[in-house]
């Protein structure tokens, strides 16, 4: 049976020690299809230049075949290196999320989330075997389950405070004795 207390209980809850790295995987932005358009527009405008360039130096007919041949080359050549520059990007946001995602989903919250999927593996079976649905009741009883816990957080998980001192709570010195018989002494009590 697997009892549940102190760093153990901690375990379970370890995503609370750092709220932000859910943060970061929820708001994870990536490259929108909207900027790879730019992105590849731009460096077609930017390398087709050249290649205007050089069919005019070449003395190449506007529109002729040859130019278009050239055009098409420029055109190829700034797809081609718009995939590797957006490949490189997509790799940069794929390293980017395995790196947020090793932080939000550690070992322990791992084991956190087995200990937790038992738990309820073991409730399900619970009401199984007694006729009853655990979906059908868990408005009622998330609650009552919730304060139980609450509870026993609260007397387990938390250090306990040292005892008041006699004089805080005002109770006199005991007085000296001998040995122990004096103190059951009816006769002579020591008060």
């Amino acid at each position: 049976m697997l009892m549940l207390y102190g760093k153990e209980v901690f375990l379970i809850l370890d995503s609370a020690k750092e709220p932000n790295k859910w943060e970061d995987v929820a708001n994870h932005e990536f490259i929108t299809a909207r900027l790879m358009i730019v992105i590849l527009v731009s460096l077609a405008c930017a390398i087709q230049i050249p290649f205007i360039y050089m069919a005019s130096l070449w003395e190449l007919e506007s529109l002729s075949f040859m130019w278009w041949m050239l055009q098409f080359f420029g055109f190829v050549m700034a797809t081609n290196l718009g995939a590797v520059i957006l490949a490189i990007i997509a790799q940069d946001s794929a390293t980017k999320v395995g790196e947020i995602q090793s932080q939000a989903f550690t070992a322990d919250f791992m084991v956190g989330i087995e200990t937790l999927t038992k738990i309820l593996g073991e409730f399900n079976k619970t009401a199984t075997t007694e006729g009853e649905s655990l979906h059908d009741q868990i408005e009622e009883f998330a609650p009552q389950f919730y304060r139980l816990g609450l509870q026993y957080l609260r007397t387990h998980a938390l250090p306990s405070a040292d005892p008041p001192s006699l004089d805080e709570l005002g109770v006199a010195q005991p007085s000296e004795y001998n040995d122990e018989e004096e103190l059951f002494d009816a006769k002579n009590p020591k008060t």
